[in-house]
């Protein structure tokens, strides 16, 4: 069976501009998400749960894909190579929507005290690893969930220096990618520019140095974030 998100003769996704070249799609893409983006950072959502992503994600990728705010309806996998070539393990299909379910039930625990902001950001990176390993669409996922995040950090009163996770869009996919490896999972890296972009200065941890250090971002481990070349996600019968 043929990946059904795919034109029928050639591996270019589905569109609604039918642009049947990969490297005119990806181009056409960008143009349109950025400026989704940009409009969606000033939206308010009252309530942060399954129909705030499902309605972020319809946002950013209508105008492209027929199916945006549709969950998946098939298995993918995408080999990392800050993984050395192995792939994140994401949900299947027909667990997609109970895996949010849960991710929003722990949303709805965050509450600030004005005490608990490190506490907050710490729990909130655990939370967007979630979604991003159920990995709920078919393309769009990281753009999806950090739009996600930056609003609910909004939401909860926090000043958030959004523009980081674009400029440094590499960095947060890779280090998303080692905070979905269960036990082995290391979520210092999306914590780093998590606190960096929610608490600025304001961030007291030795580990983690607020500004903006030409090389920060640079590296993952041992593996170098300027060696990431976006891949197709790979459909699994």
């Amino acid at each position: 069976m043929r990946d059904p998100y795919l034109f029928d003769d050639i591996d270019v996704l589905k569109n609604r501009a039918n642009i049947r070249d990969n490297a005119l799609l990806h181009t056409a893409e960008a143009d349109i998400t950025n400026l989704a983006m940009t409009a969606i950072y000033e939206r308010k959502y009252d309530k942060f749960n399954v129909e705030t992503i499902i309605d972020i994600h319809r946002t950013i990728f209508g105008q492209i894909y027929e199916w945006a705010g549709e969950y998946r309806t098939i298995m993918m996998t995408k080999p990392e190579d800050v993984l050395g070539g192995d792939t994140v393990r994401y949900a299947y299909p027909k667990e997609i929507k109970k895996q949010l379910t849960e991710a929003m039930k722990e949303v709805g625990k965050l509450k600030r005290d004005g005490n608990n902001d490190r506490d907050i950001v710490f729990r909130l990176t655990r939370i967007i690893s979630a979604i991003w390993q159920t990995h709920p669409f078919r393309e769009g996922n990281t753009r999806t969930v950090i739009v996600f995040a930056v609003l609910l950090a909004k939401h909860l009163g926090f000043e958030v220096n959004h523009e980081l996770f674009k400029v440094h869009s590499s960095y947060v996919r890779n280090a998303l990618v080692w905070g979905c490896q269960g036990i082995y999972s290391e979520y210092k890296y999306i914590e780093q520019i998590f606190f960096d972009a929610i608490l600025g200065d304001d961030s007291d941890d030795e580990n983690v140095v607020s500004g903006n250090s030409k090389f920060k971002y640079e590296k993952i481990g041992d593996y170098k974030v300027k060696d990431y070349v976006e891949r197709p996600h790979e459909y699994k019968k």
